[in-house]
């Protein structure tokens, strides 16, 4: 079968196997070394201190997250079929396009990041005698903008490099902290091993792109149609750009900026304890999630090939088989709770923590039983109805959060996010069955 041959249901299933299989791999490296970490950060910094570089890195990381294009999208939407095509003019115009849109974040994210750093800081949970810490590390903002990068791998098919790219980020802050330990280091030198961590893994990530562009002759003639435009020939990328962008802007309400609520409310022990339960309920459902994204290219090639049949069957495939997986995973969770959370405490977890990781892990399976939604939405061209579904959510879920903690303290937190999940997904297949009944009405 040629590359441009568009593939059975089965060799799309296959191919996202495959490359789940590569991004696993990294993971599967990138778990215990983030463990590890985690742990000796806690050793060496206390509750506290802990609590408070994950405060500086929720907030930075919104920041990135809120100024981003989602490039990567873009990438592969208006990319994928001019690539296979081997219209080569028309794939270096998308990539200058999101190459831009990558500089122009960045520039943003850093001036609001120090801004809000500097004047909002008091809001934020940051104690006064480590506000000026804080401050250094919005400098980092800039480095948080690689979705270009992340793009040019999914479109090349190079996951393997992506997983490697994973296990960057985590090896030096593990490197780095071990080095305190050795010489003595505190806050300070966690900040600043944090701080070179995201450089070095925006740096990685950018040059596994660049080297690909290089080895496909992508990088041959980069710039010598900038004259003609960055967006001939691409119809509606402005648009899909902004709306995608939008949908990642609310999707934040659920991770980030959750945090930063709970570190202004509670400050930032009771940040850290959240940011701790909450990975120990994502680690069980990222199998799934990084599945999600390597049936993005596969969903692109079934639309763009007016095969929306199969598109629709692999969602449904999917969804069954990662439901039930996830599933047995929650049974499992209550008996290596409390073990694992001990070795990353250095003792016994609070009822409350252990509550709140429950209650997270429920809302991680209710979002993997409606993973395929979003993607059908935004693979479609029904971005709209994406942002609609995670507008309506954050709008509910915020106020629904503040009151639950102002209620239950750091408890009420698991609850509303389950809630808030169970909305997501209803939305989500509201707008879906939505878009189906306009398009059977206007074929009648």
């Amino acid at each position: 079968m040629s590359d441009t041959t568009i593939p059975s249901n089965r060799g799309s299933l296959r191919r996202s196997g495959r490359n789940l299989l590569k991004l696993l791999s990294g993971k599967a490296i990138n778990a215990p070394l983030g463990l590890l970490q985690i742990s000796l950060t806690i050793h060496l910094l206390g509750d506290k201190g802990y609590g408070f570089l994950i405060l500086i890195h929720s907030f930075s990381q919104t920041i990135g997250d809120l100024a981003e294009f989602q490039s990567w999208q873009t990438v592969l939407h208006y990319g994928l079929k001019p690539y296979e095509n081997k219209n080569i003019p028309l794939v270096q115009r998308v990539l200058r396009f999101s190459f831009l849109l990558d500089i122009c974040s960045a520039i943003f994210a850093f001036i609001v990041g120090i801004l809000c750093a500097v004047y909002f800081s008091s809001y934020l949970g940051w104690p006064p005698e480590w506000r000026y810490l804080g401050i250094f590390y919005s400098f980092s903002v800039i480095f948080t903008t690689s979705a270009t990068s992340n793009g040019i791998l999914r479109l090349l098919n190079r996951y393997d490099l992506i997983a490697i790219q994973g296990t960057v980020s985590t090896s030096t802050r593990l490197l780095g902290i071990l080095c305190l330990i050795l010489v003595g280091g505190g806050l300070t030198g966690a900040v600043g091993i944090w701080m070179l961590a995201s450089i070095v893994s925006f740096s990685s990530f950018l040059t596994f792109a660049l080297y690909q562009l290089h080895r496909h002759g992508l990088l041959k003639g980069f710039l010598n149609g900038i004259h003609e435009g960055l967006t001939k020939d691409l119809p509606g990328i402005w648009k899909f750009a902004w709306n995608t962008n939008l949908n990642m802007t609310f999707s934040l309400a659920f991770k980030q900026i959750t945090t930063l609520v709970i570190g202004g409310t509670l400050g930032p022990i009771a940040a850290g304890y959240y940011n701790i339960a909450n990975k120990i309920a994502e680690a069980m459902a990222k199998p799934i999630v990084l599945l999600q994204s390597t049936l993005y290219p596969e969903m692109v090639r079934s639309w763009q090939s007016n095969k929306p049949s199969h598109l629709y069957k692999m969602a449904l495939q999917i969804t069954l088989l990662t439901g039930v997986f996830t599933s047995i995973l929650l049974l499992i969770l209550p008996y290596i709770a409390v073990p694992i959370m001990h070795i990353l405490l250095h003792k016994d977890p609070t009822p409350e923590t252990l509550t709140l990781l429950y209650w997270l892990a429920g809302a991680e399976l209710v979002l993997i039983w409606g993973m395929s939604l979003e993607p059908i939405l935004i693979t479609t061209g029904n971005t709209s109805g994406a942002i609609y579904a995670r507008g309506i959510d954050v709008l509910i879920f915020l106020p629904m959060l503040l009151l639950s903690i102002q209620w239950w303290g750091m408890t009420g937190v698991g609850p509303a996010t389950v809630i808030a999940a169970f909305i997501l997904i209803f939305f989500q297949a509201f707008f879906i069955l939505l878009a189906r009944k306009k398009k059977k009405l206007q074929r009648s």
